[in-house]
């Protein structure tokens, strides 16, 4: 790949990897700095990849920062800065499905196991691009999505048990 091709490249992938990373991170500040990082170390090494392989390299780049990001940040205890502010009194806002013990349970996922998840459900990859982009054999990722799905529903009923629905 050319120089000259990384602007368009940029363009094109970034709200996509954004996206991915913040389906990683849960954090819309990480996955901006992971986002830049990546895409720092794809134009650092662009003259050695190749363009029809070019997507699925910096998926990779992307996921393997995002990993050890993850690594360095689990030895920290962090608190966002939303938690000390008080928050004025809003309208409440129109109910829409609570997806927020799945979003939970899939962030409590290994990060491999959370990486498959998304791709396989939010962008809709087969297992044959999920493995070419997570540099894996496709029965791994089919390892992977059955064993996510497992702890899923496991973590799900309990969830829905312990609400006393």
């Amino acid at each position: 790949m050319r120089a000259e091709d990384f602007e368009p490249f940029l363009l094109e992938n970034q709200a996509r990897i954004y996206h991915y990373l913040l389906s990683l991170t849960g954090n819309e500040a990480d996955s901006q700095d992971l986002l830049q990082m990546s895409f720092i170390a794809f134009y650092e090494n662009i003259d050695r990849i190749e363009a029809p392989t070019a997507l699925a390299y910096l998926y990779r780049i992307a996921y393997n920062k995002t990993m050890t990001f993850l690594k360095q940040k689990s030895r920290y205890v962090h608190r966002e800065p939303e938690v000390f502010e008080r928050m004025a009194d809003k309208p409440p806002p129109e109910p829409e499905p609570d997806y927020t013990p799945l979003i939970n349970a899939i962030k409590e996922l290994p990060p491999r196991m959370a990486a498959v998840i998304q791709l396989q459900y939010y962008e809709s990859l087969s297992y044959k691009e999920i493995s070419e982009r997570l540099g894996i054999t496709v029965k791994a990722v089919e390892s992977l999505l059955v064993r996510a799905r497992k702890i899923l529903r496991k973590k799900l009923v309990k969830e829905i048990e312990g609400m006393g629905v």
